[in-house]
């Protein structure tokens, strides 16, 4: 268990640090609120995934364990019926900030914990921070996520926001809000960032991790209103096959180096795992409290050790009736014939291979991945036999400190999916802070120079070379999209009309639209090569 006698300290005597500014804060920080942003997204809202957010989840479990009063708002499932027009491209889904204000003026917080997971995602969150201060400059406000990790000092900059916590939360946030009411020097907290008495940002990295992940309680999916998520009907990675699929994670850290990568700057680059007893307790709380009927693991590495996959997959086997996947992908090194058995038999139905490139020059010598694709097709076949739907994703648009994708082979990437006939999730390579592929752009000059954070998605490219524009790059992926798209319908006609019959019925307008889109992109792009 993790205790206060755990606090993660940092030697002062190492390295000089500049004092922390004074942080307003009333007497008794008991009373924690934990808020999930609204989010913006496209027109066609194909970019959402109203899940339980497993990461203030988590921080609110470790935190009721510590004897605080908490809540959370997830102010994007909360406000799912509703949008705000930012501009003719963009809308925000979720509640108004209005509300979120009157929200806390009524449940009157001393603490507000705010996850910014995405960097595009980023203004929502110091909006919510600028109203909450607007509320009682004496609640303190704390940053999490991915965002505050990769780019501390931005956040900081930010005069609502009072302290960004780094990396995994658990371990470092009940000690943090205690030394915050004790008015104890926060430089002796590991893995945060705050202002200094001049107003300069200070930034203590993280040193330590959770070694042992049975140690943390479930997530606190009590405080979060999960029939909203399941009548949302909508998941990461799409639709799933169950009617109550639930988000869930077994373990942490990826050892590998992809250069676009930046997972690993909160859950590192170690591998950590629950041990199968403790995934299956919670497996059953899911079971019992809430009926959830599918899983979809969010692992980085779920079968980074094969032994303990595999136990854990024939205990799942033995134990439910479940469906599951894994929408961040497997390695298609770690799998086998076996390990496949043992996924088809837990309830596994699709397996998402992460290949990233259909080039192993590539692969090799700009991405840094150590997959073999003379051993994909075989692979491919084997998850079929398997009786398994297959996913491949793919990252394009590459860049190293060396060496630029060529268009030709981005269309080498495309081919190569459709010989396997899968119709891969493409990713523009998008140029995360924290990544090395940021620092590869910024040295070379290959941002546009309209580059902003704002727009940083998979689906719009940021990245100009003197071998393509990111013009050229958008006309080829979309013309290889449609390809690949075509061929596999064409390969699989009765799986097409049965998927596109079972999303008329689910969602008939925004499937109609798709359809229509679809073949209007089509004419345009393969038949008039516009």
């Amino acid at each position: 268990m993790i205790t206060k006698s755990d606090i993660p300290i940092v030697n002062l005597g190492a390295k000089p640090v500049s004092l922390p500014a004074p942080i307003k804060h009333r007497k008794k920080l008991r009373k924690v609120l934990l808020i999930q942003p609204p989010a913006f997204s496209n027109n066609a809202r194909g970019d959402m995934n109203p899940n339980a957010p497993l990461g203030i989840a988590y921080i609110a479990s470790m935190l009721e364990r510590e004897q605080f009063d908490v809540q959370i708002l997830d102010a994007f499932i909360e406000g799912w019926g509703q949008e705000t027009r930012i501009n003719d491209e963009k809308i925000l889904v979720g509640l108004t900030f209005e509300q979120i204000k009157e929200f806390v003026v009524r449940t009157n917080p001393d603490v507000v914990g705010i996850t910014s997971m995405f960097t595009s995602q980023r203004k929502n969150a110091h909006q919510v921070a600028r109203i909450v201060k607007e509320v009682d400059k004496e609640i303190v406000v704390i940053f999490g996520g991915a965002h505050p990790t990769s780019v501390p000092e931005s956040v900081i900059e930010d005069p609502c926001v009072d302290v960004a916590v780094l990396g995994e939360g658990e371990n470092v946030i009940a000690p943090l809000i205690r030394c915050i009411e004790a008015g104890n020097d926060l430089r002796q907290l590991d893995g945060i960032a705050f202002r200094s008495i001049a107003g300069s940002p200070v930034v203590i990295q993280k040193t330590t991790t959770i070694d042992d992940l049975d140690e943390l309680p479930f997530p606190a999916r009590h405080l979060l209103p999960m029939e909203k998520y399941f009548s949302a009907g909508v998941r990461h990675g799409g639709v799933g096959k169950g009617k109550r699929a639930v988000s869930m994670i077994t373990s942490r850290g990826c050892q590998y180096h992809c250069n676009f990568c930046t997972a690993f700057k909160v859950f590192t680059r170690r591998p950590r795992m629950r041990s199968i007893e403790n995934v299956l307790a919670e497996i059953d709380e899911l079971i019992n409290k809430y009926q959830i009927d599918e899983i979809f693991f969010e692992d980085d590495q779920i079968i980074a050790k094969q032994r303990r996959a595999a136990d854990l997959f024939d205990a799942m086997a033995t134990r439910y009736k479940l469906y599951w996947d894994t929408p961040n992908g497997v390695s298609p090194w770690l799998l086998d014939d076996e390990i496949l058995g043992k996924m088809k038999a837990a309830g596994c139905y699709r397996v998402n291979i992460a290949i990233e490139s259909g080039n192993q020059w590539v692969l090799d010598n700009i991405i840094n991945k150590p997959v073999k694709l003379d051993k994909i097709p075989q692979l491919v076949k084997d998850i079929r036999r398997h009786d398994m739907e297959v996913g491949t994703y793919l990252v394009v648009g590459n860049i190293g400190q060396n060496a630029v994708e060529t268009l030709d082979q981005i269309k080498e990437s495309f081919a190569f999916c459709r010989k396997l006939k899968v119709f891969p999730h493409a990713s523009l390579l998008t140029a995360y802070p924290g990544s090395e592929v940021l620092e590869i752009a910024k040295n070379k000059g290959y941002l546009i120079p309209e580059f902003d954070w704002d727009n940083l998605s998979i689906q719009k490219f940021q990245l100009q070379t003197p071998l393509w524009t990111p013009q050229q790059l958008m006309r080829l992926v979309d013309v290889e999209r449609l390809k690949t798209r075509w061929w596999v319908m064409l390969c699989f006609p009765w799986s097409t009309l049965q998927h596109l019959g079972n999303r008329l019925i689910r969602e008939p307008a925004a499937t109609a639209k798709k359809i229509f889109r679809f073949a209007t992109m089509s004419f345009k792009r393969l038949i008039f090569r516009a």
